[in-house]
């Protein structure tokens, strides 16, 4: 066997990397608890309801006990809004209720511990009152937010992409000149999508009346329209991003697009990077020694 070159590998990258998986761990496990919570509050409601959700009940408040091993029990007392206390006594509806509840302790209090009213102490046992309307009030996921379902309905109505810009320089008569050219007085920066379309103009002056800094003006004019130019794909990119973050979509799955029209090697895309490319990432074929001695490299490119 022939030995193989040393791997390398970035020790600073691989801690980071590590760190990060466990903050998005600890987030995943804090959001399921807010959840459980949630599940909590609305198995009160179908108990109390026997089932009808368009029934009304009256649950204000669920006490849960908190045990000397920082355990999280019910035992199915209740307060209605008015603070009447009463109690679910059906033991599977108890312990269907308990099933929940025990995905509190002492780890995730942070969560749902705000969620509650103190109670009292008794010994090494700790009593509170679950809110259950505010339990019941799930905040949406930020994937699934009021503002990134706009964002998103935003990006599937805008024209077609790639978008690009040009650049128009005019002199004080109205005319083209180059960039640079020392008669320049106004740049258009002209964004068009994929079909022609004008999209945006960002337009800067910077005659002898107009500004003291025309170097920095046009420079930052190039830069918004840089910046509008990439824009739906940046979004894109990031919604992509964030909803794999979030647990919803693995942005980061690979989907086999087809395959190189050079060498035929299979190419693959994901949300998070749309230009083909084969499973090691490579960007160019496997080189071809020609006659005389030369190597000649190509790029992978889809076949259509």
């Amino acid at each position: 066997m022939t030995p193989s070159a040393p791997y390398a590998f970035d020790s600073v990258a691989l801690t980071a990397a590590l760190e990060e998986a466990r903050i998005r761990v600890h987030r995943a496990e804090e959001r399921h608890v807010r959840v459980a919570c949630a599940i909590i509050a609305a198995a009160v409601g179908d108990i109390l309801t026997e089932h009808h959700h368009d029934a009304a009940f009256d649950a204000h408040a669920l006490r849960l006990t908190v045990n000397e091993y920082d355990q999280v029990t019910t035992d199915g007392t209740y307060w209605t809004a008015s603070g009447q206390e009463r109690r679910i006594t059906d033991v599977l509806d108890l312990y269907g209720l308990d099933e929940w509840v025990h995905h509190l302790d002492r780890d995730n209090r942070s969560v749902w511990e705000p969620l509650c009213h103190y109670e009292r102490t008794e010994g090494k046992t700790e009593y509170y009152r679950l809110d259950l309307a505010q339990a019941a009030a799930l905040p949406a996921e930020i994937q699934s937010s009021a503002r990134v379902t706009e964002i998103r309905d935003r990006l599937a109505a805008s024209t077609r992409r790639p978008w690009s810009s040009e650049e128009f320089v005019y002199n004080g008569n109205g005319g083209l000149v180059s960039a640079g050219d020392p008669d320049a007085v106004h740049t258009d920066f002209v964004v068009s999508d994929a079909d022609n379309i004008r999209v945006a103009e960002v337009a800067v002056n910077y005659g002898p009346e107009d500004t003291e800094t025309p170097e920095e003006d046009t420079a930052l004019s190039r830069a918004n329209a840089d910046l509008i130019t990439r824009a739906p794909d940046d979004l894109e990119f990031l919604v992509a991003h964030l909803t794999h973050l979030c647990g919803g979509e693995d942005a980061e799955a690979l989907h086999l697009r087809g395959s190189c029209g050079h060498c035929g090697t299979a190419l693959y895309t994901s949300a998070l990077e749309p230009t083909p490319a084969p499973l090691d990432s490579a960007t160019a074929c496997e080189s071809r020694r020609l006659p005389g001695g030369r190597t000649l490299q190509l790029q992978h490119v889809l076949r259509t």
